[in-house]
């Protein structure tokens, strides 16, 4: 299923600074619907979390002072859709999902573990990718025409 933009979202607007990830988390879970599937809900707090953090970390990074980062949430019977929006350039996510790293999915050491990316900044990336792949969730990060992009997180609940 596509997802489609939001009929009747709950929008909140959150400081653009790591310290907001938990009043996020708790707006989040003030919207949270009764019988949810336990592991989708965890998905959905993780895909909030690193779109967030992704928001402060780099498209507001360079931004003073930094506006603050929207987002709306949509649950239908048929989807959940998370939209995060910020003020940082335009940033063209697509080379991301080839790159080697953001999939980690190999041991090339033997050590029973995957190979994880050097570099901090990657984990999102890596988080993002995987609920795309493992988990069945649309992610698109597109630049919006007044500026600033909107990155969306959707999820089908049929």
């Amino acid at each position: 299923m596509a997802c489609s933009p939001p009929d009747n979202p709950v929008e909140a607007c959150f400081p653009s600074r790591l310290d907001s990830v938990a009043p996020l988390l708790d707006w989040l879970e003030q919207h949270r619907p009764p019988g949810l599937d336990p592991l989708l809900w965890v998905q959905a707090q993780t895909a909030l979390v690193e779109g967030f953090s992704n928001a402060v970390r780099h498209a507001h990074a360079r931004l003073d002072p930094p506006p603050a980062v929207a987002v709306s949430l949509e649950l239908t019977p048929q989807q959940l859709q998370l939209r995060l929006l910020d003020q940082g350039p335009p940033f063209d996510i697509t080379p991301a999902w080839s790159a080697e790293e953001c999939l980690p999915d190999q041991d090339p050491d033997g050590l029973g573990e995957a190979h994880l990316p050097q570099r901090e900044a990657h984990w999102g990336l890596v988080m993002l990718a995987r609920l795309r792949r493992d988990f069945g969730w649309t992610v698109r990060y597109e630049p919006l025409p007044e500026g600033g992009n909107v990155l969306i997180l959707c999820r089908s609940l049929s």
